[in-house]
Order: structure tokens, then C-alpha cells, then sequence
């Protein structure tokens, strides 16, 4: 499954993103070894939110971005990870140059974010 056309896959995305993603697909043991170095997500709703950094927005299958940029650009040792999101489990995402402060102060509370 891919988004419609004249959507996402015809606009350029660049720079960081928040990507609101499906929690089951989040949480299956495979995924979460590599977006959460294996830790469980807290129960809630059906959503996850990944702070992330756009590879490619124009591949049919998902969204290609990479993981650990901020971790990264502290320590150069944090390898950093490409990952490709498939479309189905996208929620939402959302660009904005900085998210508020205590957007991420309440994400991290409830458990569910995956940062850079």
C-alpha cells in the first residue's frame, strides 16, 4: 500500500519529521530490536511517534529515513540506521522546523517515542 498519488510521493520532504506510526508494527520483536534497541512499548493506544530524520519520501513502498541523527551528531561512535517505513503503518507526519518542548516531555512520560 502506497499514499494516493498526488500526495506525499509528489512533495519534498526534508529535514526532520515526527512520524506517528502504528504501536502493533512498532512493537513486533523484529522492528523494535531496530528502532528501539529491543525495548517493549509501554501498552496504550494503537500509536508510536518517531522522531526521524527523511531519506527518501518517494519510494511507492514507504518512507526511507534514518534514525539516531541527533544521538549521531553527540557521540560520531552512535551508528546511525536507515530504515524504510511502509505506508500502512504511517498515522501521521508532521514537519515543522522545531517541535515544542513539551510535545517531547510528554511523549517520553507516556513512552512512546523513538528519537534521532
Amino acid at each position: 500500500m502506497h499514499p494516493p498519488e498526488g500526495t506525499i510521493l509528489q512533495m519534498k520532504i526534508e529535514g526532520s519529521i515526527v512520524l506517528v506510526v502504528q504501536r502493533s508494527w512498532a512493537n513486533l520483536q523484529g522492528v523494535r530490536l531496530i528502532i528501539r534497541e529491543g525495548k517493549e512499548i509501554k501498552p496504550g493506544d494503537d500509536s508510536h511517534v518517531i522522531n526521524a530524520r527523511v531519506l527518501n519520501s518517494e519510494d511507492p513502498h514507504g518512507l526511507w529515513v534514518e534514525l539516531n541523527t541527533e544521538k549521531h551528531r553527540q557521540d560520531p561512535s552512535v551508528e546511525l540506521l536507515s530504515i524504510m517505513i511502509p505506508w500502512n503503518v504511517i498515522l501521521m507526519i508532521g514537519i515543522a522546523k522545531e517541535f515544542a518542548p513539551h510535545l517531547w516531555k510528554e511523549a517520553r512520560k507516556a513512552g512512546f517515542i523513538t528519537e534521532t
